[in-house]
């Protein structure tokens, strides 16, 4: 057996010190590959930058490395895995070049259905307000069809849920479907009682996209139970669009006393601000993009020692059970979010110790990365295809 298998990760974005869930999946790959005595390092290569991960350590080269000299510094026997981004033009193009000129084994990491995304942001009815984006969109999604074409030529598929799975199999059987991933933390928030006199916060962390996350359903809530002490505290990046949205919503429901944006976190003080929270929601709605993808946040929140909500899209339902794991709502329910949220309220203390103590159970029986290592080593170096 090879006693120096190596892995090039390739993207078109930075996954290295990028504080995105990107950065923290691929860190789970790497982690689980070096596991094994066999494996010896992976590198990372993005915008010319080469990174070199090995136990304990991670080396960035000083010199940019044009794509057609890597091999000079990577080892000629590395698998590749293109993780994607979107730039899909690009990712095309890897593709040919690793597969076809430099003949290796090209993987790609597939936790999304691109045409599905992009759909949403392009309407037809956009082509008034904005022609040129329009037209950037369904240059997009033509591309991203395209691409779909080329999946037949990797030599795998990692897929993150079950709709994305299915999705692709006509396209391409050979397929390892490894979900979101956590990395268990040393330390783990204790439960906390809710002593009815302080702010009971909930909080939501990532990319803070009003239409994506169909944060309006919250606030609406929030809106809706009338109760004083219940605050909204998002924790993510936000552009100028949904940052405008955000205050039209909470001027209009009058929410300005309730809903915070707290900035950017780092990944590092995550769990620091799980610890003041007293719950933790995820309220995506019922659209293609988030019924085929598989929100990485989850795995973080089911090891913050706090009660989650959840929508039922993509696979929550497959790992989320009611008043169990968490707590989990039809998608794009008002009623039902107003219910949960004033149920949560009201009985906190009933089950803030147990539902934690499960959610943490449930991350060490399916989402540590440690129990993909073999199947993951096995299907990017020993040519163990896996079939659905």
């Amino acid at each position: 057996m090879n006693n120096n298998n190596s892995l090039l990760i390739v993207s078109c974005y930075n996954i290295v010190n990028s504080n995105t869930a990107g950065e923290k999946r691929i860190k789970c790959y790497i982690n689980s590959l070096l596991i094994h005595e066999d494996f010896s390092s992976a590198y990372i290569y993005y915008h010319a930058k080469l990174f070199k991960f090995e136990k304990n350590k991670i080396v960035e080269y000083p010199k940019k490395i044009n794509f057609v000299s890597l091999f000079r510094t990577v080892p000629e026997s590395s698998s590749i895995l293109i993780y994607p981004s979107t730039n899909v033009l690009l990712e095309i193009f890897y593709l040919l070049y690793f597969k076809f000129v430099r003949k290796k084994r090209v993987f790609i990491e597939l936790n999304e259905v691109r045409k599905f995304s992009i759909t949403l942001k392009s309407r037809f009815s956009d082509i008034y307000k904005s022609p040129f984006l329009f037209l950037k969109n369904k240059l997009k999604q033509l591309l991203s069809v395209i691409q779909e074409y080329t999946l037949s030529a990797y030599d795998g598929l990692i897929t993150i849920s079950d709709n994305i799975t299915n999705y692709n199999l006509l396209k391409n059987k050979i397929i390892l479907q490894i979900p979101i991933l956590s990395d268990i933390p040393d330390l783990y928030n204790h439960p906390i009682k809710y002593d009815y006199k302080t702010p009971f916060k909930i909080i939501f962390t990532g990319t803070i996209n009003i239409k994506k996350e169909n944060l309006n359903l919250a606030l609406e809530s929030l809106s809706n139970l009338k109760v004083n002490n219940i605050e909204l505290h998002l924790y993510g990046p936000i552009d100028k669009q949904n940052l405008q949205e955000l205050d039209f919503i909470k001027n209009k429901l009058n929410l300005n006393t309730h809903v915070f944006h707290q900035g950017i976190v780092s990944n590092n003080l995550l769990m620091n601000i799980f610890k003041e929270a007293h719950l933790l929601i995820l309220p995506r709605g019922n659209t293609k993009q988030n019924q085929y993808g598989f929100s990485t946040k989850l795995s973080e929140y089911l090891v913050s020692g706090r009660p989650v909500l959840v929508t039922n899209v993509s696979d929550n339902g497959k790992y989320i059970k009611d008043g169990f794991n968490g707590f989990i709502i039809p998608p794009d329910s008002l009623e039902s979010m107003t219910n949960k949220i004033k149920y949560i309220y009201e009985n906190y203390n009933s089950f803030n110790e147990m539902i934690p103590s499960n959610a943490l159970k449930t991350v060490k029986e399916n989402f540590d990365y440690n129990l993909y290592s073999n199947s993951l080593y096995s299907f990017l170096f020993q040519q163990l295809l896996l079939k659905n």
